[in-house]
């Protein structure tokens, strides 16, 4: 069983490959392949107690979704009026496989979510008043969730697609040993300043988490690395941890891939690719320069130093070296923005480029074990996502069949009493709760459905209203209780998970608040004129500069508490989208500069008389 498991798991992304690229199939039959697939590998990698249960659970899977395959576009024709026996059987079993497969994947949280919007769809009629529905029939749920508007809808067509790829793509690259050129890279960039090890984690993680599609296995990659080695420059445990937790967290907005996330909301909005990565391409630059900043004011105020030479690689011998391996990440940029090839041929021809460059040298060169491992790995990856998107599919399904969503934007824009910044309060609040302990796609996808009509209801442009829910869907990864990413840094760098996730979410305290900047100025997301883009990008990096300056009380020199206050203002002031806002922030903001740069000099100059005295006296 174990090695049917082993060439099911290896086969998975290679017919992926080829049906993208070569031999397309009918979406009946891939969409239904693919999680007949998933379902048997999950059944074989995350075990039960019972092996006969699992090897039970593989078999019904086999019939049912073979069963699917061929009747998908029966059950839509026939619309729930002449719904036979074995659609209900086999409908009803396919619902029962998607909810325990996502059980198995990502815990129980989201089949529970799930099941609650199936109560719904089946007695939401009892409900008294507004939220409550006319009453659906069991063949009317079935011919929705087992059809193209449930389980086999937008989400997993997206899924088993761009994201499949791309994850096959990533898994790929890193057989190559790209994430060790990122690490090197980045310590050749960064490695020499305060707080080097830091600041190279934070380059590192932004980098491979926009390709890597989790920011959880970000962090167990590249942490294993970059958080021993901060732990030895004098960052206590807590503090390595979360730098990598947000970081990672970080990647997962990052352009050009954004962990896949960009091509599921350019599918979702029908607008292009280009037009997302555009958009995201500002807040990202500016969340990873607040963290630089918290890192640098810090290292300051612990007297912390860079690496030494010796720990230094030089990045010209690195890139003539092992440059050539980042030449796949070159060629899909190029592809996607020079010449806007389909993401999928891009990453396609992406994936064949890190294969024969890998050949290059005896050291990167795979054999048949380590590609064959490598491919399992993206098998691995693929199924944790199918199994929550298609239960999310669930959800979405009976969204749109009892016009739910409908019904919750009144009831939201009723709550907020018609403010946009209350409905985004509430919005962000529950991406958050929905995105706990789940992928960012898959939140994502729950959250969008029912919360970006609302927002665009009350005049938030729609690409605003997407970025602001997946960067809150993303942020639930380090935010407490339940942040799998800090988590996943505090195991490594033994420290306490809820403290380290409190910390990464401080460092990420820029992500917490630029969505409600873009939203209300959308120039941040390359919207306007060049020169309201270039005034607002200057002034937002100023912004969160003197939020980390208040928040960790270093700027120059250490800072009072009152001080802090004052820069926590001017950090106000400048997130409000006016002119007159920006030059007293800016004004502001270069009075305290000159100030705390006076007034280090003259505590230097102090020092030094009495040190001069102290020698003349002696």
């Amino acid at each position: 069983m174990n090695f049917i498991i082993k060439v099911i798991g290896i086969s998975l992304p290679i017919l992926i490959v080829w049906s993208l690229n070569f031999n397309p199939l009918s979406p009946s039959l891939f969409r239904s392949l693919i999680i007949l697939l998933s379902a048997v590998l999950i059944f074989g990698i995350f075990k039960s107690k019972y092996r006969w249960l699992d090897i039970s659970l593989m078999i019904i899977s086999v019939v049912t979704f073979c069963y699917a395959i061929q009747e998908v576009e029966g059950i839509l024709g026939r619309g729930g009026i002449h719904t036979t026996t074995l659609d209900l059987i086999f409908g009803t079993l396919a619902i029962l496989l998607v909810l325990e497969i996502t059980r198995r994947t990502v815990g129980i949280a989201l089949p529970i979510v799930t099941i609650a919007f199936l109560l719904y769809a089946l007695f939401g009629e009892f409900i008294p008043g507004n939220l409550g529905h006319g009453g659906y029939s069991y063949n009317r749920i079935i011919t929705t969730l087992f059809t193209y508007d449930g389980m086999f809808g937008t989400p997993i067509a997206v899924t088993v697609t761009f994201v499949a790829m791309f994850i096959v793509f990533a898994a790929i690259l890193n057989l190559t040993g790209v994430g060790d050129v990122f690490l090197n890279l980045s310590k050749s960039v960064a490695g020499s300043y305060r707080g080097g090890p830091a600041k190279m984690a934070t380059i590192a993680s932004g980098l491979f988490g926009s390709i890597s599609g989790s920011a959880v296995a970000n962090v167990a990659a590249t942490g294993s690395l970059t958080i021993p080695m901060m732990k030895r420059l004098g960052y206590s445990k807590t503090y390595s941890g979360a730098i990598e937790a947000a970081a990672s967290t970080g990647g997962q907005f990052m352009p050009p891939v954004m962990a896949a996330g960009a091509f599921l909301m350019a599918e979702i909005l029908g607008v292009p690719y280009l037009e997302v990565m555009y958009a995201a391409l500002i807040p990202s630059i500016i969340f990873f320069v607040t963290i630089w900043f918290s890192i640098d004011f810090r290292s300051a105020k612990l007297g912390l130093k860079g690496l030494s030479k010796d720990e230094i690689p030089s990045w010209r011998k690195l890139l003539i070296n092992s440059g050539y391996l980042l030449t796949p990440l070159v060629i899909l940029i190029i592809m996607l923005v020079v010449f806007q090839y389909s993401p999928i041929k891009a990453a396609f021809y992406s994936l064949i480029s890190s294969i024969i460059l890998s050949f290059i040298k005896k050291e990167t060169r795979p054999n048949l074990k380590t590609l064959g491992n490598s491919l399992f790995e993206a098998s691995k990856g693929l199924i944790s996502i199918v199994a929550p998107v298609a239960a999310a599919g669930l959800v979405i399904g009976v969204i749109g069949l009892t016009g739910l969503g409908g019904k919750v934007a009144s009831l939201v824009i009723g709550m907020s009493g018609g403010s946009i910044l209350l409905a985004l309060v509430l919005s962000m609040i529950t991406a958050i709760i929905f995105g706990m302990g789940l992928p960012t796609t898959v939140s994502y996808l729950l959250v969008v459905s029912i919360l970006a009509p609302v927002l665009s209801e009350l005049g938030v442009i729609p690409i605003a209203a997407h970025l602001f829910i997946f960067y809150f869907a993303s942020l639930s990864g380090i935010t407490p209780p339940v942040g799998l990413a800090a988590f996943t840094g505090a195991n490594i760098a033994g420290s306490p998970p809820i403290r380290t996730a409190f910390m990464a979410s401080r460092l990420a305290i820029a992500a917490f608040i630029l969505p409600f900047l873009f939203v209300f100025n959308n120039s941040l997301l390359m919207m306007g004129n060049w020169f309201d883009i270039i005034l607002s990008a200057i002034t937002a990096i100023i912004s969160v500069m003197a939020l980390a300056a208040a928040l960790e009380g270093w700027f120059i020199t250490n800072l009072n508490v009152w001080e802090r206050i004052f820069l926590l203002i001017i950090a106000l002031l400048l997130i409000y989208p006016s002119y007159v806002t920006d030059i007293l922030g800016v004004l502001a903001i270069l009075g305290v500069f000159l100030y705390k740069k006076n007034h280090n000099k003259q505590k230097k100059e102090d020092i030094g008389e009495i040190d001069d005295s102290y020698s003349v006296n002696k």
